[in-house]
C-alpha cells in the first residue's frame, strides 16, 4: 500500500508566540534545615515570615515578581521516598513554584545527611558495589544519583557578587583549529596549545 508520508514542518526561524511560557525549573531550593523545616513547615505564617527574610535576602533565587507579592498555595502529597517530607507551592505572577527544602536532595532521593558519604566515596572513584555494600539500596540507584549531579551547570547559575567570579570563567571561550594546532579563543585573549 502506498499511504502518504505523514511529515511535520519545521521552521527553524519562526518568531516565538507572544504570551508563552519559558520552560525553565518551577522548583526553588531555599535554605533550609532539617530542624527548622520541623518547626515552621506547617503553619503559615512562619512560613511566610521564613520567605519574607529569604526574599529579602536572597532575591535571586526567587522570580522577579517574588518582591511584589505570593500566596500560598498548598502542600504537595507526602513524598513516598522520604516518608515525613512534604513540598509546599506558592502562587507568583509567574505560576505556581515548589519550595524544597535544602536538606532534601534534587529528585527526593534522600537527605542531605543520608547521601553526604556514599557521594564523597563516589567522587573519589569508589566503585560503585562498594558503596552499595556499605549503604545499602542497588548499583543503579548510586548510579543514577551520581549521573544527575553532573546535570547542573555554570551556565544559568546565580553569581552574586561578580568580581570574585574567576575571569576565564566569564569569558566566552570556544576550541578551534589554529595553523594546525588545536587553540582557544575568546573575545578578550587568544592563546594556542602546541603539542
Amino acid at each position: 500500500m502506498d499511504a502518504p508520508q505523514q511529515t511535520r514542518s519545521c521552521d527553524r526561524n519562526r518568531v516565538a508566540k507572544l504570551g508563552t511560557k519559558q520552560r525553565g525549573s518551577q522548583q526553588i531550593c531555599i535554605p533550609l534545615t532539617q530542624d527548622r523545616y520541623d518547626a515552621i513547615w506547617n503553619d503559615p505564617v512562619l512560613v511566610r515570615d521564613h520567605l519574607g527574610l529569604l526574599i529579602g535576602e536572597h532575591p535571586e533565587i526567587f522570580p522577579s515578581s517574588a518582591a511584589h507579592g505570593y500566596q500560598l498555595h498548598g502542600h504537595l502529597p507526602e513524598s513516598k521516598k522520604l516518608p515525613g517530607i512534604r513540598l509546599r507551592q506558592i502562587r507568583m505572577r509567574e505560576g505556581v513554584f515548589t519550595l524544597r527544602p535544602s536538606f532534601v536532595f534534587a529528585y527526593m532521593t534522600g537527605t542531605l545527611d543520608d547521601l553526604e558519604n556514599p557521594l564523597l566515596l563516589l567522587s573519589v572513584r569508589t566503585p560503585i558495589w562498594i558503596v552499595t555494600a556499605i549503604y545499602g539500596r542497588n548499583d543503579m540507584f548510586w548510579e543514577r544519583l551520581l549521573e544527575r549531579s553532573g546535570r547542573n551547570s555554570l551556565v544559568g547559575t546565580t553569581v552574586r557578587v561578580a568580581e570574585q567570579m574567576p575571569k576565564h570563567l566569564a569569558a566566552d571561550e570556544h576550541h578551534l583549529k589554529w595553523r594546525g594546532a588545536k587553540g582557544l579563543a575568546n573575545n578578550r585573549i587568544s592563546a594556542t596549545t602546541r603539542p
